[in-house]
């Protein structure tokens, strides 16, 4: 089955011949499969998320993973597992770098079908832990905010106890790097756009554990005057939780 969808994939059939093709394969989906075919299906679909060279096939490649996955969790769950998705996370894919914004984008997408799987809290153990890791490495923007898109989606990701203050200062230090090196106004406003994504999340753990707050400003405070413009939109942030946090306790003394 999967060899027979990759050769059409790359064959000079008509779009319509494919489509026709990836509709029996998705009807198929939800018939009794062996572990080898689901095995199959499940790294062929992985290959055009990937690395399909065309939307098309990235396309294909979605609706492949979410039909197998769906009708054949159990056997989705032991393939998305802890160690394939480290090796996405160190190594890449192919000729796909492991710091290519889609490999995020990948397993952003095979989450949501083992989120409630038993398998579940290990793999989200292992994505704080490597997600932290990347934070560390000062990512740029896109990369940065690819992230936290996914850990908005997926809190469970988020660093937690005292890695979620290092998590924290980590991603103001990375927003503190940060450049927009296009005059271009489309490339001003998805940089912005970023940034903001990027500071949403911050607030959104401040919300939740406000003993992040103070050790995420004195690092703001620290890079804030060698930083651009864009440092900003995430200083407001931080001020506006900061006040609705400790106003009526009294902290903002500590940072006069």
């Amino acid at each position: 089955m999967d060899r027979i969808l990759e050769a059409m994939m790359v064959s000079h059939h008509p779009i319509s011949v494919k489509h026709c093709l990836v509709r029996r394969m998705l009807e198929a989906a939800k018939q009794p499969l062996d572990s080898g075919q689901c095995c199959a299906m499940f790294e062929l679909s992985i290959k055009l998320i990937l690395l399909g060279d065309t939307k098309f096939k990235r396309d294909v490649g979605k609706e492949v993973l979410r039909a197998f996955a769906e009708n054949h969790g159990a056997e989705f769950e032991k393939f998305f597992n802890v160690s394939f998705i480290l090796k996405l996370l160190q190594d890449g894919y192919g000729t796909l770098s492991r710091r290519n914004i889609g490999v995020l984008e990948c397993i952003q997408l095979g989450l949501k079908y083992i989120e409630d799987s038993d398998s579940a809290y290990r793999v989200f153990q292992a994505l704080q832990i490597e997600l932290l890791r990347i934070v560390c490495e000062r990512p740029g923007p896109k990369l940065c905010a690819t992230l936290c898109k996914l850990l908005s989606e997926f809190p469970q990701s988020i660093p937690s106890g005292k890695l979620q203050v290092v998590f924290c200062q980590q991603l103001v230090r990375s927003i503190g790097q940060f450049q927009c090196r296009s005059n271009g106004e489309d490339e001003i406003v998805e940089y912005l756009e970023q940034v903001t994504r990027i500071s949403r999340l911050l607030q959104k753990i401040w919300t939740i554990q406000a003993a992040v707050i103070i050790p995420s400003l004195r690092e703001l405070f620290i890079v804030i005057s060698t930083t651009g413009w864009g440092m900003s939109v995430l200083k407001n942030k931080a001020s506006s939780q900061f006040s609705t946090q400790y106003q009526s306790e009294g902290l903002k003394g500590q940072f006069k």
